[in-house]
């Protein structure tokens, strides 16, 4: 009996066996991490796996002790963090914390993050297997859908929660399947698969879920399916009216967010417009060319999105002889048209034109995009390539099935375009970056002294040390002054900077700050300088940390101020202070600038100045008790100029005194 006569007629054991092929493939891919799998968790160290680690650590820790999950009440001390996040993403940290119930942190991390690698690949192979009717070719879309570079650059950034895309090309599968079958079954299962499908990350549904969803009803419209038409519109409804379940609370909190954590990249982290012929540049041969360097050198991270020569040719052949592939290369030139940002780029530049001597960017359609509701969420349009990836690895299985092998020729053809793939695909040739997952013994032992209230790790805007200092509260279980859900810490930027800057033992011990953990790979000599002359010597250091006690204080905070330093500014300086109680700031100082200055107390508007040259400040400010910003910013602030002709000059400031006088 033949191998395909086999498979054929026991489909559950063919899964079954590609599901433990995609997990040697994705051990593979992720090799050398199977020999640290207890004590290093997959990831970069500029990634956010301790991030991700932590919130894994808090559902079991809540669990265990019968508090919701969803709240934080050990960051942002004293006050605690919403975190309705972790109720719209479930699939972020699960099945993660139901393996940390048994095994150590990097162990239960790095095996879920294997298990979804290998899921994203069987999902495919399944989906492919019923729309090509190729077992190889979709045992190799499997593959391509796996290990394409932009899922390895999501991986080592520690964004296991975007790697949840297994139940996209089910989804997919579904979808298309109501031109054929248009009963209630098929329509449950598309809108479940859409539901499935935003758990891992609400990114997903722009990323992913819309751009799939958009081309396939309009793919039945170009047809004149309307009765399909009409169910994919059904099904694509109602899974968004469930997931909305999942995503408005997130989404809502995302938007009552301060502004300070509400961070942008979009030119940052869009793709250059040769990603998809751009190899790694650890390649041991494609790394010799000059070009990868400039590209991915930068972020090998968000930007990773070559094609392969075996998966483009066999993509290319699917077009040419399978006319239903084509839907896929339109998605793949929506989504890649997408990731390129809103501006086109070229070896790491934006693309600069001179019209009558005046030069300009070339803006590219996600400029009309990127602040529109829901759309003004996402800030790395570069992951609209995972989109590409499950496009071309539909299309190169439609393209191996167009081949026409049969038998062990087409397994033996297959697995060796598998392993080429892959040769290609590789994007950390020196191995898969991993982190420790050690935590000194002397950190975790202050989780016996109750006397200490809460942990302040400094530099305290520094996003590495925020989320270093996150797991580490996995052994110290202490609370922290500050700490995130996402990106950056909501607590006021006033608050930490005042008390990193000063170093008051009034105001540390008002904070509730009785030990501080310097970040040494993070932090400048001078932070550690002004901490053991402030402080004392630390009671425990190593080459990584240094654990600092804060003394007692011999009286309560008074006002404390830290001016704006003289000198210029590209749009805001910003002054910060704390007051003991209500009262008057008298600010003086003076400004020079060559448009409108406004005086913003905590972000809403105190005083303007209208097309001035150079101004004396004299003003008298009411302030409540406690931490507060004042800052002077330009209105429209500096946009960012092609040409230095048309650069704005910016705002000049003088000495800044700052005086308090109590109501």
């Amino acid at each position: 009996m033949s191998d395909r006569v086999r498979w054929a007629r026991s489909p559950a054991a063919g899964y079954a066996a590609a599901y433990g092929f995609y997990l040697g493939v994705a051990l593979l891919v992720t090799w050398p991490a199977a020999l640290t799998f207890s004590t290093r968790f997959i990831g970069h160290p500029f990634g956010d796996s301790y991030e991700y680690a932590r919130f894994i650590w808090w559902f079991v820790e809540a669990l265990r002790t019968g508090q919701s999950p969803f709240f934080q009440p050990l960051l942002a001390y004293p006050d605690g963090l919403p975190s309705a996040l972790l109720w719209s993403i479930p699939l972020q940290s699960f099945p993660a914390w139901l393996f940390a119930f048994i095994l150590p942190l990097p162990a239960a991390f790095n095996l879920a993050a294997i298990l979804r690698l290998a899921l994203n690949g069987w999902a495919l192979c399944w989906a492919a297997r019923r729309l090509t009717g190729s077992w190889p070719g979709a045992l190799l879309g499997g593959v391509i859908f796996l290990a394409f570079p932009a899922m390895q650059g999501q991986l080592a950034a520690g964004h296991t929660g975007l790697l949840a895309l297994w139940p996209l090309p089910l989804y997919a599968y579904h979808l298309l399947r109501l031109r054929q079958d248009r009963s209630p079954r098929r329509l449950l299962l598309a809108a479940g698969c859409f539901v499935l499908g935003v758990l891992g990350s609400n990114q997903i549904l722009v990323f992913n879920l819309l751009p799939l969803t958009a081309l396939a009803l309009l793919g039945m419209a170009l047809a004149r399916d309307w009765p399909a038409l009409r169910w994919g519109l059904m099904a694509s409804a109602l899974g968004a009216a469930l997931a909305a379940v999942f995503i408005l609370p997130g989404l809502l909190e995302a938007l009552a967010a301060p502004p300070w954590i509400r961070e942008r990249g979009d030119v940052l982290y869009s793709v250059d417009l040769l990603s998809l012929v751009t190899p790694s540049f650890q390649h041991p041969v494609f790394g010799q060319l000059d070009y990868t360097h400039r590209i991915l050198g930068i972020d090998p991270f968000e930007k990773p999105a070559y094609m392969g020569l075996v998966a483009a040719g066999l993509a290319a052949i699917g077009v040419w002889r399978r006319p239903a592939s084509r839907l896929w290369l339109a998605l793949a030139a929506v989504a890649w048209a997408l990731a390129l940002g809103p501006l086109l780029k070229a070896l790491d530049a934006p693309v600069m034109l001179a019209f009558d001597g005046h030069p300009t960017y070339v803006t590219l359609p996600w400029a009309l995009y990127q602040q529109l509701p829901l759309f003004n969420i996402v800030r790395a349009p570069a992951r609209f390539n995972l989109t590409v990836g499950l496009a071309l690895a539909f299309l190169a299985a439609y393209g191996f099935s167009a081949l026409g092998r049969r038998g062990r020729q087409a397994w033996g053809l297959a697995l060796l375009a598998a392993g080429l793939t892959l040769w290609e695909y590789q994007v950390f040739w020196s191995g898969m970056p991993t982190i420790p997952g050690d935590i000194p013994p002397a950190v975790a032992a202050l989780a016996e002294r109750p006397d200490a209230r809460a942990v302040l790790d400094v530099p305290a805007h520094h996003p590495l040390a925020a989320k270093t200092g996150l797991y580490l509260q996995t052994a110290h279980r202490r609370p922290l002054i500050a700490g995130q859900v996402t990106r950056r810490t909501p607590v006021d930027p006033a608050k930490l900077t005042l008390l990193e800057e000063t170093l008051d033992p009034a105001l540390l011990e008002a904070a509730g700050a009785d030990v501080l953990i310097l970040h040494r790979e993070w932090g400048e000599a001078s932070l550690e300088a002004r901490l053991r002359e402030r402080l004392g010597p630390p009671v425990y250091e190593d080459a990584r940390f240094a654990v600092f006690q804060a003394p007692p204080a011999d009286s309560p905070p008074g006002f404390v101020t830290l001016p704006a330093r003289p000198g210029s500014y590209a749009s805001r300086a910003e002054s910060y202070l704390f007051a003991p109680a209500g009262g008057i700031v008298h600010l003086r100082g003076a400004l020079a600038a060559d448009r409108t200055v406004v005086l913003l107390l905590d972000g809403q508007p105190v005083e303007t100045w209208t097309g001035i040259s150079a101004w004396a400040l004299d003003l008298r400010v009411a302030i409540t008790p406690g931490y507060h910003t004042l800052a002077l910013a330009l209105e429209p602030s500096c946009p960012v100029s092609p040409s230095p002709a048309l650069a704005c000059g910016g705002l000049r400031l003088e000495a800044l005194a700052l005086a308090f006088v109590p109501d």
